[in-house]
């Protein structure tokens, strides 16, 4: 489910394809919002390059990319290591650091920053939680940096890797917690061949 602010939630099903050695991800999205009618949407990040492209009827209409795209791109593979824990070992571009009981921030060195996202664990040892304090958010035309996370819940053993099969994700706003997107993982393989 995703859910603009003011709109009513949508459905969708979504692949989602990560790189284990480098930062890079490819989510692609199908919305039905009529019996014959369907929104594709692909987001991620490849290549140094974070892009969002809407395509109504497979036609390809609205895209958009730039730094603050890139950067937003970036805290969410840092955000979906839960989903690619074997990353967490294999991607030498990842840092991290304690940051307290059962947490620790990682971080990657990109577009002269480094975007942290602090990763939460339970007592089991599975992350619960990631956030961040500053994500770009667009807003109008421009970005602001906004506190930013999500919760996983509900793990199981996919393709020999223990993930979550429920995430939400939310904005933490002025007026309060907006939770956009809700999903849950149906099935989870691993791969050999790259982005």
């Amino acid at each position: 489910m995703l859910r603009q602010r003011g709109g009513r939630p949508t459905r969708f099903t979504a692949t989602e394809r990560f790189a284990v050695e480098r930062i890079g991800f490819v989510w692609e999205a199908r919305f039905r919002v009529a019996p014959l009618v369907a929104i594709d949407v692909a987001d991620g990040y490849r290549d140094g390059r974070g892009f969002l492209q809407v395509r109504p009827l497979g036609i390809p209409t609205r895209a958009r990319a730039g730094p603050g795209i890139a950067l937003g791109e970036i805290y969410r593979y840092l955000a979906e290591l839960p989903w690619v824990p074997h990353a967490m070992t294999a991607n030498p571009r990842l840092q991290w650091t304690g940051a307290g009981d059962r947490q620790v921030n990682v971080t990657t060195a990109a577009l002269d920053r480094r975007p942290p996202v602090t990763l939460e664990f339970d007592a089991h040892g599975d992350i619960v939680s990631c956030s961040t304090p500053a994500r770009p958010r667009q807003v109008g035309r421009v970005y602001a940096n906004t506190a930013w996370g999500g919760g996983f819940s509900r793990y199981a053993t996919l393709d020999g890797m223990r993930i979550p099969t429920h995430a939400e994700v939310y904005w933490d706003l002025p007026g309060g917690r907006f939770v956009y997107w809700r999903a849950r993982v149906l099935s989870a393989q691993m791969l050999a061949e790259s982005l």
